[in-house]
C-alpha cells in the first residue's frame, strides 16, 4: 500500500473543496453554518446529511458515515484510498511524490490498459460512424436510438474479418500481449485475432465510469447472439450493471430504478428520458448486482418479459435477493405482455405510460414470491405441501428475523399449513470489515465534544479536572488527549485538528464528522457543557468512594459549580435565548 507523508496529504486536501466533491452528487443547501442534502449513502425523504465548508467534512445523521473528502471518494464512488489521494492531488494541479507510489510499474500498466480500453472504444465509435459500419448504424435507427444515445454511451461497431485491432494500435508482439490482456484479442494456435467481429458494440464501464469491457451483439445469423469480454482484471461481468455509472445520481436523485434484461433495454429507457435502467450483462443477475442495486434505491422493480423465460429469470432474481431483503427494503416485479419487452413497448407506449407501468402494475416481491409458490407447488394436498416445503427452505436464507416472521406468516396463511421454525442462515461469506463501534456519550459528553471539535482553541482553556474527563473511556480518551497535543503544537489557531485527527484514528471518523457537523456550540452553551462535564466528573467519583476530606472538597466544589450554572442560566434568560 502507498503511504503518502502526511504534509502531501494535508496540501492536496487543504487545496480541495468537499463541497464541489460532494455537490456533484448531492443537492446542498445552506442551513445554519453548514450544508444540507439528501444522504447519498442511505434513502431518506428529509435531509440529514451535512457538510461543514469551514472543517471539510460531512456526516450523515441518518445512517452515521461521515469522513472527508478522501473517505467520500472511496465510499461513494469506489476508489481506493491511493486512487482517491491520486485522483484529487491530480485535481489541484499536484504531484504524487514518486519515492511514496507503490508498485510504479503496476499503476503504470493499470493507467496503459485502460487508456487501450479508452482507444478501443473510440475506435469502435468511428467504425460505427463509417461506410463499414452502415448495417450496424441501420439497425441502431431501425431501433429507434437517436444520436445522442449512440454517442453519449459509446457505442460502436466491430468490422468483420481478422485485423482491426492491429490497424488501431500496430502488431507488435508486446502491444499484442496486452490486448490479450484486457480482453481485445484473443490467442488461438495461428497467433491472435480480434474477439469481436462484425458485431454491434456496447461499452462497459466501472462504477467510477471507467471503459473495462465491451459487449458485442451479432447483427446476422451466427455466432452467440451477445459476447461479453473474458474476465479480466478490470472486468469482472458478476460485479458490473450496464448503465451504472451513467444513471447512478438520476437513480439517486429521482429514487427510482428499473432492471430490465439487456443492453438495448437500457438504451431504450435513456431515449425516453428514462435514465433509470440498469442491466447485467447477458446473464442471470448475481447477489453481488442486487446488492449494488439495493445500495442505489430501496425501491426498483424488476421488470421481465412475461414468458415462461422470463418468469423463471424474475424467480432466480427472487432466490438470490432473499438474504439481502431487508424490513425496509420494497423491490417490486413488473411482467411485461407476453412477446413484449422494455424496448416494444416504449415504441408502442412511450416513455409515460412505461412509466406508469412501473408505478400501477409492479407488484411487490412478497406477493411475486406466494405467487410463484403457487406455480411450483400445483394443485391438491400435495401441492400445498410442496409449497410449504419450498417455501420453509427459501426462508431459511433470509438474515432479516422480521421479515421472515411476516413471509413466513403468509406462506402460512396462503397454504395452511404450519412451517418447521426454522433460523436465519448464517453469512457465508466474509463480513466487510466495519468500524468500530462509536462510544457511547451522553447528550452533555456529545455536545461537549462537538463544542470542542467544532473550535479546538477550547483545548488550550481547559486544565485541572478536566484533563481527566473520559477516564473510563479509553477509545475516547486517547482521541481526547491527543486533541490536547496536537492543538498545543497547531501553528495556527485555524489548524483543521479535525481531520488530523481523522487520519490518526480513522475508526473514529464517524463521530469526528458528527460532531463538527452537529448545531454549532456558542460560547455560553459551551461554558455550561464545561460546568456539566466537571459536575458529573465529581459526581462519579464520590461514588466510587473516596475518603471524608477528599468527600467534603468535592461536595464543596460542586456546589461551585451548580452556583455558576446558575448564573449561565440567568445570563441565558435576560438574553432571551
Amino acid at each position: 500500500m502507498a503511504h503518502f507523508p502526511p504534509s502531501f496529504l494535508d496540501e492536496v486536501l487543504a487545496r480541495t473543496d468537499i463541497v464541489e466533491i460532494i455537490a456533484r452528487h448531492v443537492e446542498l443547501k445552506k442551513s445554519g453554518a453548514n450544508l444540507m442534502g439528501l444522504c447519498p449513502f442511505h434513502h431518506e425523504k428529509s435531509p440529514s446529511f451535512s457538510v461543514s465548508a469551514d472543517k471539510q467534512l460531512y456526516h450523515c445523521f441518518g445512517c452515521g458515515q461521515g469522513g472527508g473528502a478522501f473517505q467520500f471518494l472511496m465510499a461513494h464512488d469506489g476508489y481506493a484510498f491511493p486512487e482517491a489521494v491520486e485522483y484529487l492531488a491530480d485535481k489541484a494541479g499536484m504531484e504524487v511524490p514518486q519515492d511514496t507510489q507503490q508498485d510504479r510499474g503496476d499503476e503504470a500498466r493499470q493507467k496503459r490498459d485502460y487508456e487501450l480500453l479508452v482507444r478501443a472504444s473510440t475506435a469502435m465509435h468511428k467504425a460505427l460512424q463509417a461506410d463499414a459500419g452502415g448495417k450496424a448504424a441501420a439497425y441502431l435507427q431501425q431501433r429507434g436510438l437517436p444520436a445522442e444515445i449512440i454517442n453519449n454511451y459509446a457505442l460502436g461497431y466491430a468490422p468483420p474479418g481478422y485485423g482491426f485491432m492491429n490497424r488501431v494500435f500496430g502488431s507488435d508482439n508486446a502491444t499484442q500481449a496486452r490486448l490479450e490482456s484486457v480482453g481485445l484479442l484473443a490467442k488461438g494456435d495461428y497467433g491472435y485475432g480480434d474477439r469481436f467481429r462484425d458485431r454491434l458494440m456496447f461499452t462497459i464501464r466501472d462504477r467510477r465510469g471507467r471503459v473495462v469491457g465491451f459487449g458485442g451483439r451479432v447483427l446476422d445469423e451466427g455466432g452467440p447472439k451477445y459476447l461479453n469480454s473474458p474476465e479480466t482484471p478490470y472486468f469482472h461481468k458478476s460485479d458490473l450493471l450496464y448503465g451504472f455509472s451513467e444513471h447512478r445520481d438520476t437513480i439517486r436523485k429521482t429514487k427510482q430504478l428499473v432492471v430490465v434484461e439487456g443492453y438495448m433495454d437500457v438504451l431504450a429507457l435513456a431515449a425516453h428520458g428514462l435514465k433509470i435502467g440498469l442491466a447485467p450483462l447477458g446473464t442471470a443477475i448475481g447477489e453481488r448486482q442486487i446488492r449494488e442495486i439495493f445500495r442505489l434505491c430501496e425501491t426498483p422493480v424488476f421488470c421481465f418479459d412475461g414468458d415462461r423465460a422470463g418468469r423463471q429469470a424474475a424467480w432466480r432474481a427472487l432466490e438470490r435477493m432473499l438474504p439481502l431483503l431487508k424490513a425496509e427494503l420494497m423491490p417490486a416485479f413488473l411482467y411485461l405482455p407476453d412477446g413484449e419487452d422494455p424496448d416494444s413497448l416504449l415504441k408502442q407506449e412511450g416513455g409515460e405510460a412505461f412509466a406508469k407501468r412501473l408505478t400501477e402494475e409492479a407488484k411487490p416481491v412478497l406477493e411475486t414470491w406466494v405467487h410463484g409458490l403457487k406455480l411450483l407447488a400445483g394443485q391438491g394436498a400435495e401441492g400445498r405441501a410442496r409449497m410449504a416445503k419450498k417455501a420453509d427452505t427459501m426462508l431459511a436464507t433470509m438474515t432479516d428475523s422480521y421479515l421472515m416472521q411476516a413471509w413466513r406468516q403468509e406462506a402460512e396463511r396462503v397454504s395452511g399449513i404450519s412451517l418447521q421454525r426454522q433460523r436465519p442462515a448464517a453469512k457465508t461469506e466474509k463480513a466487510a470489515p466495519q468500524p468500530r463501534i462509536d462510544v457511547v456519550l451522553n447528550a452533555v459528553e456529545e455536545r461537549f465534544m462537538a463544542g470542542l471539535m467544532q473550535q479546538p482553541t477550547r483545548l488550550l482553556q481547559l486544565s485541572g479536572p478536566a484533563l481527566d474527563f473520559f477516564i473510563d473511556k479509553p477509545p475516547l480518551r486517547a482521541l481526547y488527549s491527543r486533541a490536547f497535543s496536537m492543538q498545543t503544537d497547531a501553528e495556527t489557531e485555524t489548524t483543521n485538528i479535525a481531520r488530523q485527527l481523522i487520519r490518526e484514528f480513522p475508526a473514529d471518523q464517524n463521530m469526528l464528522s458528527r460532531w463538527i457537523n452537529q448545531a454549532t456550540v456558542q460560547d455560553i452553551e459551551y461554558n455550561s457543557l464545561l460546568l456539566d462535564m466537571e459536575a458529573n466528573d465529581i459526581r462519579s467519583r464520590i461514588r466510587q468512594g473516596l475518603s471524608l476530606g477528599e468527600s467534603v472538597q468535592l461536595q464543596k466544589r460542586l456546589r461551585e459549580l451548580q452556583a455558576q450554572q446558575q448564573v449561565l442560566k440567568e445570563q441565558l434568560s435576560d438574553t432571551g435565548a
